[in-house]
């Protein structure tokens, strides 16, 4: 029998505004992230990408502007909000228990999902499937002990335990080699493949175009493109997405 596919996750975000103080971070940034969908939001830094990132998952709160999770408005809801809706992030800095161990950290992923004993197993074994074999074979190693790859890997994975209808990861690639960041993107774009909606936050384009069909780039705090990596107009706009400053 043919797995069900999951029915990935909407969000739509409406002029959004956003400021720490007096430094504006976000001006105007609308974006629909659509069900199944896989999007990049490229930027440089500073561009406001992690303050959308954050956003789109109900961690910080937009100054004005509209966040709709599958159509309902969930602008002043609180984290938890966006959690019951499938929305979860992986965060820039991975963000483990270090002293707890690998399946621990996978455990902690499921945490408020009411999971019986037995889907919890279930969970834990397909997430470790996608996973590189030391981590498959380390579960009890200590999260603090892997390395940098395995590290981001392990983060994922944890979102994974969650049954996430959207997953949205701030930069997956940095600071990892060419080859870890090809086994990241694999599983997502596995994961992609199964239905979820994923969004991508980079500084970095060449993995994330390789499963990416849509494209927004930020530049100092708007958006200054937004449609197909295919279209002509998604060349110039990487442009600004490595180097900045559209003019």
């Amino acid at each position: 029998m043919a797995e069900a596919k999951i029915r990935g996750g909407k969000i739509a975000v409406t002029n959004i505004v956003h400021r720490y103080a007096a430094v504006l971070a976000l001006n105007g940034v609308s974006l629909d992230v659509e069900p199944g969908s896989f999007t990049t939001v490229l930027g440089p830094n500073g561009a406001g990408k992690s303050t959308l990132a954050q956003i789109l998952c109900g961690i910080i709160r937009p100054t004005g502007g509209s966040v709709q999770v599958d159509g309902v408005e969930q602008t002043k809801h609180a984290r938890r909000a966006f959690i019951e809706q499938g929305v979860v992030i992986v965060p820039e800095g991975r963000r483990l228990f270090g002293q707890l161990s690998v399946r621990e950290n996978l455990v902690l992923g499921a945490y408020g999902a009411r999971c019986t004993g037995a889907e919890m197993n279930r969970r834990l074994g397909e997430t470790l499937a996608l996973m590189p074999q030391a981590l498959q074979a380390g579960q009890d190693r200590a999260a603090a002990t892997l390395s940098g790859g395995e590290q981001q890997m392990l983060a994922l994975g944890r979102a994974m335990m969650a049954a996430p209808r959207t997953i949205v990861m701030d930069e997956p690639s940095l600071g990892l080699a060419p080859i870890l960041i090809d086994k990241v993107y694999e599983v997502l774009g596995q994961l992609n493949a199964s239905g979820v909606t994923v969004v991508v936050i980079e500084q970095i384009a060449a993995h994330a175009m390789r499963y990416s069909k849509l494209l927004t780039v930020l530049d100092q705090g708007r958006v200054v493109y937004c449609g197909s990596v295919t279209d002509t107009a998604a060349t110039e706009a990487l442009k600004v997405g490595y180097l900045g400053h559209a003019e």
